[in-house]
């Protein structure tokens, strides 16, 4: 049981710089990274304290493109992405814990903890929403309405545009 604690956790966090190893890196600034996705969506993450930008990103407009690094460097602020990671380890961990016991038991566990974690996620979303907000102001309002999940569901990681606008309202 040790050997599979120690063989499945650090693949957690290994798996961060195998996905960054597909991607070109553009630059580093303030000691993060900045990297090139060539997805032609509009889109922009963060892996670690790492900077995902894609080709659609790069299209945008300099004012929509401010509003989406506010928000994606707020999860940056926030500690958004260790935060997840701790989560997800010690899910991982009381999972196979379980394991020992019950199969059942730890499956429900990883179920739960699955759907933990989306929760969470649009928690998240919602404080970098305000923090960024907070940078940007309206900008950001505009880019949630153009570019936000107009639908969510229980294993969405984001919450609907109306949420997002309605939690910036405070």
């Amino acid at each position: 049981m040790n050997l599979i604690i120690f063989a499945i956790l650090p693949l957690i966090f290994i798996g961060d710089r195998l996905q960054l190893r597909r991607l070109k890196s553009l630059f580093t600034i303030q000691g993060i990274r900045i990297f090139l996705d060539n997805n032609e969506s509009v889109n922009a993450y963060i892996i670690g304290k790492n900077l995902v930008i894609t080709k659609g990103f790069l299209k945008l407009d300099k004012s929509e493109q401010r509003a989406i690094l506010a928000h994606e460097m707020s999860h940056i602020v926030l500690n958004h992405y260790l935060k997840m990671k701790i989560l997800v380890a010690v899910g991982l961990l009381f999972s196979l814990f379980l394991f020992q016991f019950n199969i059942v038991l730890s499956l429900i566990s990883l179920i739960l903890i699955f759907l933990l974690q989306k929760f969470i996620s649009k928690r998240q979303e919602i404080q970098a929403d305000r923090l960024a907000y907070s940078i940007v102001g309206d900008e950001l309002k505009l880019v949630i309405k153009k570019y936000g999940d107009v639908e969510s569901s229980i294993f969405s990681s984001h919450p609907t545009i109306n949420t997002r606008l309605k939690m910036l309202s405070f």
